[in-house]
């Protein structure tokens, strides 16, 4: 598994920025009819990215590197041990420092830009910015780590795909659409968000939401500005967590706060981290703030039906 400085602040931003590219509404004013079009309409752009740009259905292999040369391909003999799909032996792969460099056996095609390569030096990017080379249906890219480098193995074939059939919800409830008032700090507070690896990344806290279910009140803890940004993003746990939903809670974008300091919470928009897609994603997980001490059964449930080869 992987060193993470992941994707909350380089690859998995990209995720999470089309979740809340649609129907981000703070509308205080909306309808039944119109908060359901809208939550639809927003979950229906999520499964759409998941069957079409984003990786996490895909995602068939995680490899770090290590300093020299290493071999890659499908048998077992290999140092980095590709699907059987691939070739037995694709070519290797030479750390350098910080230049990576692939050579490709002779009787191999391996594609980039859908040029065909024997060598080439690879650069690293997020999700897919960097070098991108192809072989099959196999793609792969290299990703940085705080300083260490991954190859990233995404399979365009992948038994995910067609065996995905959507993303069981709860109910579309209004009920879960709760007005919020944000309390900004007098100062940002540092905040370290935990990982399913137990390390972790720090960030930044510029106030509390606070809203009430039932006459009770609760707090969340967003992340990202309140003014520079145009949207919070909550990592959040409750009680669903690990019955209904996953057990690593669960993530939401929202508006960030109007002039009045007030924004929506549509918990029914709530959705599942990429771990529960995939074993080659590394996931933040709610800090203690933001576990709420009730259910919230609304947003996705679990997703167990993650294939492998």
């Amino acid at each position: 598994m992987i060193n993470s400085q992941y994707f909350l602040k380089n690859t998995f931003i990209i995720f999470i920025l089309f979740v809340g590219a649609i129907g981000c509404s703070s509308n205080e004013k909306q309808t039944e009819a119109e908060h359901l079009k809208e939550v639809n309409a927003w979950h229906q752009v999520r499964i759409d990215n998941l069957l079409g740009p984003e990786d996490w259905l895909k995602l068939a292999g995680l490899y770090e590197l290590e300093e020299g040369q290493q071999s890659f391909g499908a048998d077992s003999t290999n140092d980095l041990v590709f699907p059987p799909k691939a070739a037995p032996t694709v070519g290797t792969i030479t750390k350098k420092d910080t230049t990576i460099t692939l050579q490709v056996h002779d009787d191999v095609v391996v594609t980039h830009n859908q040029d065909t390569v024997s060598e080439i030096t690879k650069i690293p990017g997020n999700a897919r910015s960097g070098t991108v080379l192809k072989h099959q249906s196999l793609i792969w890219y290299l990703i940085d780590r705080r300083g260490t480098y991954y190859i990233r193995l995404v399979d365009e074939e992948h038994p995910n795909l067609t065996a995905f059939d959507g993303i069981q919800r709860f109910p579309i409830d209004s009920k879960w659409r709760i007005k919020a008032e944000f309390n900004p700090f007098d100062d940002p507070k540092p905040i370290t968000v935990p990982d399913v690896l137990n390390e972790g990344f720090s960030d930044t806290l510029y106030g509390t939401l606070k809203f009430s279910v039932d006459g009770k009140e609760y707090t969340l803890a967003p992340l990202n500005h309140p003014i520079k940004g145009d949207k919070f993003f909550i990592i959040f746990g409750d009680k669903t967590n690990g019955e209904s939903t996953y057990g690593g809670g669960r993530y939401i974008y929202i508006p960030t706060p109007d002039e009045n300091g007030n924004t929506y919470i549509d918990f029914n928009k709530s959705y599942n981290p990429p771990c529960v897609f995939t074993d080659y994603a590394t996931c933040p997980l709610p800090p203690s703030q933001n576990r709420l001490p009730i259910a919230i059964p609304a947003g996705e449930k679990m997703f167990k039906d993650a294939q492998s080869y």
